[in-house]
């Protein structure tokens, strides 16, 4: 024990396994952490600040939650200084301790993709599940929001990192999305550790508009997989950076995002005001077309007709026009012709009376077509297979039973890892709707029912 470590008062025997504890440490939450180690040996501030080697205001500002603990050399220098057990806080062992024993490398612990650790602002490993990784990401891309800088950087790895991001987006929109986070954490730690190196105005926004776009690629991660407010995180990141970038189109995108997760969250309202802030960065082209796509599905939620088809005449009209593509507009971040009219049967199925269904099956239709006969790298495979359930809801709004049987075809047969978090909501609307009145007595509608609970 140092020096520093005698100026504290004796930790009592048995704090570090007190159940609240234990959580406060599982959840690296630092401010419950310190909260409960002065409950128990009385220690003041200042001596939390000088045996952690941390200013005493910022000590201060982590125990009421005003600063965040994010760096791994921070939660070494608590590990150190209040003598925490190094596991606790999913920190490796000291090797400097001579009770350490040797390290030693077997067939069954050599490090392979899914347990490496990441050097990312927490002890992450890939082998974690989804949701932890999700919850991991979401902490780092808080520390981004903290950052500010710029690297200096050879143009070779920019040039590199800028391919990265394009093959992840393309990635993304091909398969599931637990396939492409852990290697887009992995590709945003390394845009991390060059945003702390020295400083090169030029070089700043291109590294601000790359990890702008990781961060965006997480966000949608994120949703996929049922965590709207890690989501929320990351694209608010994606817009910090796209603002830092400079990168109006970008900016956008990011606005459309938060929309969408605020629209997952049925947040209706709130999503709307996304969209009228991505609209006051006048976009134009697919970035426009995308925007107000997502326009029409608020206000078909919220129950606007005549709203809902002037967006979606908007949407087709900036899909209409031939607009330079943005240099960002690659894999997840375009928005082709059959999103377009997947938007619009998406919206439209959510139309009062049913007023919408008969333009939603129609719209849905064309979309699937697009999909399967368009471009590889335009083809959004999770959101095609939503066009399916989208399909299927439009056709039950219209009482065809047997139509929803052919559109659900394709959705109840794929494999687990190719399931997203919004096949199982828009399912549930199916299954509700099925549970009518009018379908109590339909076999067809009872095995439907069975078959989307067993989904």
């Amino acid at each position: 024990m140092t020096s520093r470590n005698r100026e504290l008062p004796a930790a009592p025997a048995g704090l570090w396994d007190r159940p609240e504890m234990v959580h406060a440490l599982e959840q690296r939450d630092m401010a419950a952490v310190l909260k409960i180690f002065q409950k128990w040996t009385g220690a003041t501030q200042g001596q939390i600040a000088t045996a952690c080697g941390t200013p005493q205001s910022h000590i201060s500002e982590i125990r009421n939650g005003k600063r965040q603990v994010m760096t791994l050399a921070v939660f070494e220098r608590f590990a150190s200084g209040l003598n925490i057990p190094r596991a606790r806080l999913g920190l490796e062992s000291d090797k400097t301790s001579p009770d350490a024993p040797p390290a030693t490398t077997t067939a069954e612990t050599l490090p392979t993709r899914r347990t490496v650790s990441l050097a990312i602002p927490a002890a992450v490993g890939l082998d974690m599940a989804p949701d932890t990784l999700v919850t991991a990401a979401a902490r780092q891309s808080a520390a981004i929001l903290e950052r500010l800088g710029a690297a200096t950087v050879d143009p070779l790895v920019l040039e590199q990192l800028a391919d990265d991001v394009a093959r992840l987006s393309l990635d993304y929109i091909a398969g599931p999305p637990e396939a492409v986070l852990a290697d887009t954490i992995d590709t945003r730690t390394r845009v991390l550790a060059l945003l702390d190196q020295a400083r090169r105005p030029a070089q700043i926004h291109d590294l601000y508009l790359i990890a702008g776009q990781l961060s965006g690629i997480l966000a949608y991660g994120a949703i996929d997989l049922g965590k709207p407010g890690p989501a929320m995180t990351h694209a608010r990141t994606a817009l910090m950076c796209a603002d830092l970038a400079g990168h109006t189109d970008l900016a956008v995108w990011a606005r459309g995002t938060q929309s969408l997760i605020a629209r997952f969250a049925n947040r209706h309202r709130e999503a709307l005001q996304y969209i009228h802030a991505g609209m006051a960065l006048r976009p134009t082209g697919a970035g426009l077309a995308r925007i107000v796509s997502g326009e029409a599905q608020c206000l078909a939620h919220l129950g606007d007709i005549a709203g809902t088809r002037a967006a979606l005449a908007a949407a087709a009209d900036a899909s209409d026009h031939d607009t330079p593509p943005s240099d960002i507009e690659t894999g997840l971040f375009t928005f082709p012709r059959a999103m377009q009219y997947y938007y619009a049967g998406g919206s439209l199925i959510w139309l009062p009376d049913n007023t919408g269904a008969a333009d939603a099956e129609q719209a849905i239709t064309t979309a699937i077509t697009l999909f399967t006969t368009g471009p590889a790298d335009q083809r959004f495979v999770a959101d095609e297979i939503l066009a399916h359930v989208y399909l299927a809801t439009a056709r039950l709004l219209r009482g065809n039973i047997d139509g929803v049987t052919d559109a659900l075809r394709p959705v109840l047969t794929i494999p687990p890892q190719q399931r997203v978090s919004w096949h199982r909501r828009r399912l549930d609307r199916i299954a509700a709707l099925l549970d009518a009145p009018r379908y109590r007595t339909s076999t067809t509608a009872a095995d439907l029912r069975h078959e989307i609970v067993a989904f």
